[in-house]
């Protein structure tokens, strides 16, 4: 990590965003809210709390999107972050790695970070105009997109395996209902994918053999 980025990063969290105060796979994988854990390892908050303090963060984000005299603001934040979009989603794979020994990076928790990046960098080309939204209609989809990585990053937290009373207030004000419905709805498509898979093959086998 270069001290260019660390700074991109801390300026970002100054300037855009940062202005709140911060208290601080298969079938199996799929269908397990919590991996099992290395007996050598307790998770901890001071692993994934930058992680934390961007969904925290968002709070301030969300209020200048929502207003489109602040698209300016908003955007100096975002275009710092995007210098390296790659930090939180790598930070989030190196916490899993320490109780997960195979293919981290395919973890659920990741892919929650991953996607609240994606969402959240999108924001740069939307508040520019580059996405066929203008004005209050921009700002609207904005804080919509910011909420989203907001539910996603408090999915990561909620599923981290660090318990800690500085969460409580931030898992408080985030809906993640919604996500957490679309997920077991995922699980429950694959669990029939798979049912047809085995059933198909077995169906397939009785014909051969006739």
């Amino acid at each position: 990590m270069t001290s260019a980025s660390a700074t991109d990063r801390r300026t970002f969290f100054k300037s855009a965003i940062a202005t709140a105060p911060v208290v601080a796979s298969a079938a199996a994988v799929l269908t397990s809210p919590l991996p099992a854990f290395a007996k050598d390892y307790e998770p901890k908050f001071d692993d994934m709390k930058q992680i934390f303090a961007l969904g925290v963060t968002l709070d301030n984000l969300a209020d200048k999107v929502k207003d489109p005299n602040k698209f300016e603001a908003a955007l100096e934040g975002i275009r710092l972050f995007n210098r390296d979009p790659k930090f939180y989603p790598g930070y989030a794979r190196n916490f899993v790695s320490k109780s997960v020994k195979n293919n981290a990076d395919g973890d659920a928790r990741v892919g929650y970070v991953r996607q609240a990046c994606t969402s959240i960098s999108s924001l740069q080309e939307l508040l520019e105009g580059r996405q066929g939204l203008e004005g209050q209609a921009a700002a609207d989809e904005a804080v919509k997109r910011v909420r989203r990585a907001q539910e996603l990053l408090a999915l990561f937290v909620k599923e981290s395996g660090v318990e800690d009373e500085r969460f409580a207030d931030f898992l408080a004000n985030i809906d993640i209902h919604e996500i957490e419905v679309m997920r077991a709805g995922r699980i429950e498509s694959l669990g029939a994918w798979l049912t047809w898979r085995i059933f198909t093959i077995w169906d397939m086998e009785i014909i051969i053999n006739l």
